[in-house]
């Protein structure tokens, strides 16, 4: 994959690949030193749907490596590991109403349009099925291999204006997005403009000021929290008549 011209340099995203590779590895790292302290409760709900129901079928838009299952099919625009079909993920190919559910987590940003991609989801979902997605607020650019957008929850609620919106909630926190923005921030400050040496130092910031995202454990329960809120998740409904606008 080929980052933006404008966005982080080769030498962030080619790391970032390779530990994608080894997904498993990839996913304790994230968890570990990751600059999010994520809050997998709506994620972790879904995924028990899943699992609770083998004759249903599920789909994980822009799965990456994640792992699927029989009825749980991985769609993302790139050929990888555990992806079972490759696709534009603007045009979701399923039939009307043909899914139980669908989750995509940390892929809405990397969408040149993702109000067709919300629209795709609403067409393949049965009535009554869930979606759940997680979306970024304050986070830095993350090209992967592109960056478009950022969401409010204010935002959230409308591009999802045709569904039931059942759970928003703070996925990182504010903690979260100060461990992140101060760690582009210090790695920009001390690069001198230098790609290479912008890339050392965010890695350097971030396995240091890693252990600072623990505050979200309090913080993210605040309400006040979704105004710097890292990142949310969100659960939402096709209603079970078709009401869309």
């Amino acid at each position: 994959m080929t980052p933006d011209s404008g966005g982080n340099n080769d030498l962030i995203l080619r790391i970032k690949n390779t530990f994608r590779s080894q997904t498993g590895f990839y996913d304790f790292l994230q968890h570990l030193i990751g600059p999010v302290l994520r809050n997998d409760r709506l994620e972790k709900e879904f995924m028990a749907l899943v699992r609770a129901h083998p004759e249903k079928m599920f789909c994980n838009l822009g799965s990456g490596g994640s792992k699927g299952g029989p009825n749980l099919k991985n769609v993302d625009g790139y050929a990888g590991p555990n992806v079972d079909i490759v696709s534009d993920l603007h045009l979701i190919p399923f039939r009307d109403n043909s899914l139980d559910g669908i989750t995509s987590v940390a892929v809405i940003e990397h969408l040149r349009e993702p109000i067709q991609s919300v629209k795709e989801t609403y067409r393949v979902l049965k009535p009554g099925a869930l979606a759940h997605f997680n979306i970024p607020f304050m986070q830095p650019y993350h090209a992967s291999p592109h960056d478009f957008q950022r969401f409010t929850s204010s935002g959230i609620r409308h591009l999802f204006r045709d569904f039931e919106i059942i759970k928003l909630e703070c996925m990182g926190g504010p903690a979260s997005a100060m461990v992140w923005i101060c760690s582009e921030f210090l790695a920009i400050f001390l690069s001198f403009g230098l790609r290479w040496l912008h890339a050392v130092w965010f890695l350097f910031f971030t396995v240091t000021l890693w252990p600072f995202k623990y505050l979200d454990i309090l913080l993210r329960r605040y309400p006040t929290s979704e105004i710097m809120t890292s990142n949310f998740s969100v659960l939402v409904r096709k209603p079970p008549k078709d009401t869309f606008r």
